[in-house]
């Protein structure tokens, strides 16, 4: 490893401003005599610089566009939603870091698994009572996964929500944010009280801004229903992490 940190030691972040910011949080070679709060500031400073899908000449663009063809293609009915504010998919999967953030695995930008999209409006629907929605229709949108007679699939696929290029917080996707541990013992050890003179610890992470290109394919009597259904479950309760605290809430537009 020491080897590995001298041979690229020449190669800097404002140099590669273009990298994939996914790999960039995964594969950074830190200084191994730095601070562990340093490196981890530094890591993400590094990774929202990153222009990865908000130049003009990003080959993301091109993607996109292909992207939106392809579901234009294959039938499927599509929505954009931005985000209220700040939004984070991931935080507890495993990361160079104590946080981690979805990206998409070519191009590095941000985006929402159709499988958080399912499982939000699933929730949506089996805890709040949408006018009109029954039991039945829960059932034919998402399937019936009991072994049973009447088991069946969903009729609705949930596509993953791609970022759509230059919309985020002045043209940038990913933005540095921190949240703060004010009792670490009273977490960590049991029996103890937290307490006025405990030492804060700020926690580094990264979340996102912007619009993203919702799409869904199945019979277009149950689509736009569930549309609905996930229209009102992104803007009560918020899709991914920290949605008490206000994260992760969305409006179509």
């Amino acid at each position: 490893m020491p080897s590995r940190r001298k041979a690229l030691a020449h190669i800097k972040s404002d140099a590669v401003n273009t990298a994939n910011a996914g790999l960039w949080l995964n594969k950074y070679l830190g200084e191994p005599n730095a601070k562990e709060s340093e490196i981890k500031r530094e890591l993400i400073k590094g990774a929202i610089r990153q222009k990865t899908g908000s130049d003009d000449r990003d080959l993301y663009k091109d993607f996109f566009a292909r992207w939106e063809k392809t579901l234009a293609d294959c039938g499927a009915k599509t929505r954009r939603a931005g985000v209220r504010g700040r939004l984070i998919i991931g935080l507890g999967a495993e990361s160079v870091l104590e946080t981690s953030i979805a990206l998409h695995h070519t191009y590095g930008v941000p985006c929402i698994p159709g499988s958080a999209l399912k499982g939000l409006a699933r929730h949506f629907a089996d805890a709040k009572r949408v006018e009109g929605w029954t039991a039945e229709h829960t059932k034919i949108v998402f399937g019936n996964d009991k072994k049973s007679e009447d088991a069946m699939a969903g009729y609705i696929t949930f596509f993953d929500a791609l970022y759509v290029p230059g919309s985020g917080d002045k043209g940038q996707a990913l933005h540095a944010d921190v949240m703060t541990v004010h009792h670490q013992d009273y977490y960590m050890k049991d029996g103890a009280a937290p307490t006025d003179w405990d030492d804060p610890n700020p926690v580094p992470f990264i979340s996102a801004t912007g619009t993203y290109l919702l799409a869904l394919t199945g019979p277009e009597e149950w689509v736009n229903p569930t549309f609905r259904l996930l229209e009102l479950a992104l803007d009560e309760e918020g899709v991914g992490a920290k949605t008490s605290s206000g994260y992760g809430r969305m409006k179509f537009i």
